[in-house]
This record gives C-alpha cells, sequence and structure tokens, in this order.
C-alpha cells in the first residue's frame, strides 16, 4: 500500500472551500441539475432524533424539485450507499460524499445539522457544489420545534436561490406551493421510512394517512407493502388515495394499473396507464400496455404498444419475447418464431423463450428445429416441460418496478450527450491545487491534495508521479519508489522507468535498479539516459540478463 492510500484511511471532514480553478474542467450543463441532499446530522444532546435528520432530507428532497432540477430520493440515496459498501447510518467522510454524489450523478450535495433545546429547533445548512468543489455560504433557521416543516421550507427557498440567480419567486408564492400538514403526520411518515419491520412500516404510515388524509407519500408507501406482499385489491384501495398531481402521482398510477391487471380486469388496467404513456412514454410503460391489450384481446393496440416499446429498448428481450407470446395467442405462428428467435438471439439462455419458440416452430411444421430449441429449453426435465405446457399462454413479462424520476432521467441521458466522470474532474482538480501549492513550495499542503485525488481514484497517475517528487523533494526515496511503481501500475511509461532506475542506484539497489533499467531499454533500445543508467551499474549486475519472470 503506498502512502497515498494509507493517508486516504485517515482523510474526514476537511472544508473543501477553495475557488474554482479551470473552467475548462468543468463539464456542459446539463438539461437538469440533480440534488442530493443527506440527512442532517444531530448536534444537539437530545436522543431519539434520528428521524429529524431524516426529516431533512425529506422534505428539502420534495421542496428542491423542479423542472430543471432533479432530486435524489431516499431509495436511490441508499442503493447508492449499498453499492459503495457504505453504511446508511454512519456519517460520509469527505471522500464518500463525493462518490456517492458520483455514484448518482448529482450536480449539488446539500448538508447540515440541528440542534433541539428549551423547546427551540435550530438548522443551518450549506450546499456543495461538487464541480467546482466550493461550498456555499451558511444558511441558519430556528424557530420553535412546532414549526420543524417552516424551518425546512424556509431552507429549501433560500438554497433555491442559491442554486438558481434567476429564481425569483417569494417565499410567500414559494410556501402556498406545499401543503402545510401536521408535524405528527410527517413525523409518523419519516419514522416508517426509518422502520426495519414491515408491519411497523405499515403502522406508521396508516397513522400518518390518518392524520392527514390527503398525504400522498404514506399512502403510496403504504400500498407499495401492499403491493409486495400480493394484495394487489388492499394496494389499488391505497394508491387511489395517491393526489395525481402527487410527486407520487405517475408511480401510483403505473401500479394502480398493475393491480387491476393481477385481478384479471385488463381493460381497466389499460385505462389507466394509456394516459401516462403520453407524459411519459417509456419501454416500460408501453411494454405494460402491450401486455394489457394483448389480454384484452385488442390485437392492433398490442402490436402497436409492443412496437413503441421495442422502438425505445431494441435490445430488451423480454419484449421480444411479449410480442412473440402475443402472436403465439393470435396463431400467428410464422411471425411468433421470427420474433422468438429474436429474443433468443438477445439472451440465448431464456428457458420460456425457447419453449415458446420451439411450440412455434412445431405448429410451423419444422419439427427437427422446434426438438432441438426445446431440448436447450427443458431437456429432460419433465416437470418443467409439464409447467411451461400448461402455462405458455400466461408466461407474460410485465415490469412490476417503476419509478417516474429515474424514466425522466434516462431520457434526459439518451437525449444529453456522455458527460465526463464526475470524479475524474475532482481528480483533475485536486491535482492542479497540488501543483500550485508544490510551486510555492507548500509541500504538505500539496501532498494532502494529490491523497485527495488518489481517494477519488486510486490510479490517478498524475497524483502518483506528484506524490513521487514531493517524497523525493522531502528526502523520503522509499515513500517515492512506492509511488512511482503505483503509477506505473496505471500506465508504463520510459520516464518512470529511469526515475525508478535512478532512486535504486542512489540506494545501491542495483537487481531492482538493472530490472528498470531493462524495462526502459525494451521500450527504446537506443534511449541515452538508459544506457549512461546502465553503464553505472555493476560490471556484474549490468551484464546479467532479467529473468522473464522478473518484475518491473
Amino acid at each position: 500500500m503506498t502512502p497515498a492510500m494509507k493517508a486516504c484511511l485517515s482523510l474526514r471532514g476537511r472544508s473543501l472551500g477553495f475557488s474554482l480553478l479551470l473552467v475548462v474542467l468543468f463539464r456542459a450543463p446539463a438539461a437538469a441539475e440533480t440534488v442530493l441532499v443527506l440527512p442532517f446530522e444531530n448536534e444537539s444532546q437530545a436522543a431519539g432524533l434520528e428521524w429529524v435528520g431524516e426529516s431533512f432530507a425529506e422534505s428539502l428532497t420534495a421542496r428542491l424539485a423542479g423542472e430543471h432540477r432533479l432530486t435524489v430520493t431516499r431509495e436511490e440515496r441508499l442503493a447508492a450507499l449499498q453499492r459503495l459498501g457504505l453504511l446508511a447510518t454512519a456519517p460520509l467522510s469527505r471522500a464518500g460524499a463525493l462518490r456517492l454524489a458520483e455514484e448518482v450523478e448529482a450536480d449539488h450535495i446539500v448538508l447540515g445539522g440541528f440542534t433541539v433545546a428549551a423547546g427551540r429547533l435550530l438548522a443551518h445548512a450549506r450546499v456543495l457544489d461538487v464541480r467546482r468543489l466550493h461550498f456555499s455560504p451558511d444558511l441558519d433557521e430556528e424557530d420553535p420545534f412546532g414549526g420543524l416543516l417552516a424551518v425546512q421550507g424556509r431552507l429549501a427557498w433560500r438554497i433555491l436561490r442559491q442554486l438558481d440567480s434567476g429564481f425569483a419567486t417569494t417565499w410567500e408564492e414559494f410556501d402556498r406551493q406545499f401543503p402545510h400538514r401536521p408535524v405528527s403526520a410527517f413525523e409518523s411518515y419519516v419514522r416508517g421510512q426509518l422502520a426495519l419491520n414491515p408491519d411497523q412500516q405499515k403502522g406508521y404510515f396508516l397513522q400518518a394517512s390518518r392524520i392527514a388524509p390527503g398525504y400522498g407519500a404514506p399512502a403510496f408507501r403504504l400500498a407499495k407493502l401492499y403491493f409486495e406482499d400480493d394484495d394487489f385489491a388492499t394496494a389499488a384501495r391505497w394508491f387511489e388515495k395517491v393526489p395525481q398531481d402527487d410527486s407520487l402521482g405517475l408511480d401510483a398510477r403505473f401500479y394502480l394499473a398493475l393491480c387491476h391487471f393481477f385481478q384479471g380486469d385488463f381493460a381497466r388496467g389499460r385505462e389507466i396507464l394509456a394516459p401516462l404513456a403520453e407524459r411519459l412514454p417509456v419501454a416500460p410503460v408501453w411494454n405494460n400496455l402491450g401486455v394489457f391489450a394483448s389480454r384484452e384481446q385488442a390485437d392492433k393496440k398490442a402490436v402497436e404498444f409492443f412496437t413503441r416499446a421495442r422502438q425505445a429498448e431494441p435490445a430488451n428481450a423480454d419484449l421480444a419475447f411479449n410480442l412473440g407470446l402475443h402472436y403465439l395467442r393470435r396463431e400467428k405462428f410464422e411471425v411468433a418464431a421470427q420474433v422468438l428467435a429474436e429474443c433468443v438471439e438477445l439472451n440465448p439462455g431464456d428457458t420460456e423463450g425457447l419453449f415458446l419458440y420451439a411450440r412455434a416452430l412445431e405448429r410451423l411444421g419444422r419439427t427437427e428445429e422446434a426438438q432441438s430449441a426445446r431440448q436447450q429449453a427443458v431437456g429432460d426435465n419433465l416437470a418443467l416441460d409439464l409447467s411451461l405446457e400448461h402455462r405458455q399462454l400466461k408466461l407474460d413479462r410485465v415490469e412490476r418496478n417503476f419509478s417516474a424520476r429515474l424514466a425522466r432521467l434516462n431520457r434526459q441521458r439518451e437525449a444529453a450527450p456522455a458527460a465526463a466522470s464526475t470524479r475524474l474532474l475532482h481528480v483533475a482538480v485536486h491535482v492542479r491545487r497540488g501543483e500550485d501549492l508544490a510551486a510555492r513550495g507548500l509541500l504538505e499542503q500539496a501532498r494532502q491534495e494529490f491523497i485527495e485525488a488518489v481517494v477519488l481514484d486510486p490510479d490517478a497517475y498524475q497524483a502518483h508521479l506528484a506524490l513521487a517528487d514531493i517524497y523525493e523533494r522531502q528526502q523520503r526515496p522509499a515513500d517515492a519508489i512506492a509511488e512511482l511503481k503505483a503509477a506505473l501500475w496505471g500506465q508504463e511509461t520510459l520516464a518512470i522507468h529511469l526515475r525508478l532506475a535512478q532512486l535504486f542506484l542512489q540506494q545501491n539497489r542495483y537487481p531492482e535498479a538493472r530490472q528498470q533499467v531493462a524495462a526502459a531499454l525494451a521500450l527504446d533500445p537506443d534511449n541515452h539516459k538508459a544506457r549512461a543508467l546502465k553503464g553505472r551499474l555493476p560490471a556484474q549486475v549490468a551484464g546479467t540478463q532479467p529473468d522473464e519472470d522478473d518484475e518491473q
């Protein structure tokens, strides 16, 4: 492990407030910027207030979202933390926060804390621009604890004024955009989010809905719990309680349509889902509409919907499967075989796809091909064969998971040019900052900047080289060698081999110096520096041929 990597482990929460370095490092702004709100830290002595910290993330996430601004939901934040191997309950270091921002492609991070004392709530927040690595000034708000939502609303309004210089909405106008619900309902909802037991979650969400009947979020979460239990009748009743203009309204309509489908009311499911396709024409919506129409025996509509879905996601094997199944139902075996062949080409291990393909071939009299496909599908597994035979016309693949926010985001990604990695932008900023500090002779501060770069990208070639320079200037040759080797892992260059050879020579480590000289000459046999270094080696070492297994 290099010194830089060891130092990575001890980096925690130092100030990021340094100025913008290079305009050329910036990516072009996307159609909509993304804001990540982290739970606020409890800075008071009062215990049992975890829900308050989470409530800031919940409330600000809802209030900061807009036409040109996306916010990262709690589910997306938790999923990203899990992918990164970070604990959701542990405070994030600076590097952890930046890794999380990159994972969810956030442009801004909102961080803050709160204290509760003598019945009053004091909260502060600041915004980190992750592209510029620049913190906004602190924003402070205070109110009686019963004014929790008012404090969060005022913070959101002030954050928006920082994020958007053209934001002209007055506080009064902004405040009227959001329902004024009892804090007790909000508390129950947030506690339900934090609860680990599904029964406890249901209890909290039900309590929140009873306190505030028009509150869409707990109704939606409660409906999802029943939906996951396959209690579609109860789930439908709760999805219907989510207002259509709620932030979760489109998601609720998607799941409500599924509830009717699973209860056998295909026409009602299609009726509910069709308007969503006008607002979000994405593959999951078109696919489910196609399945509903197929089961409803609306032949032309089913083909139209599946075709639209496949245009959106041509490499999705499930869409080809559903269209092939539809043609099989209609006994259009020739076109069914064609589409199902595409399905198994996209997913050669698709057992159900191979089975349906075999059925289509059988009906076309293509016996040998059908037997081959059937053998690939079920082999000698008679039970599986009988099961698929019994269920073959009810194998529709409906999309059971949906997020309107993610659907919008994916459409924007497809429409916008690919952006450079946010992490690489951070690395470049730290490297440039370190170079500036090193040029001024501030070696320790420069070292810390280069270490920050390695925190974000362990393969950062320039950062390892710069650290090697600093360690040489600090007369720490062993550390310099370690950093040069780390740079060599990422990119083999003549210059690094020569520098390593020089350092090894200075320490009389002749066999290692010989290896580096040999590697340099392999890259450039006529290099004068490499030949000069070879001439400095003791005769018997210089004349020894390196073994094939020698490490560079």
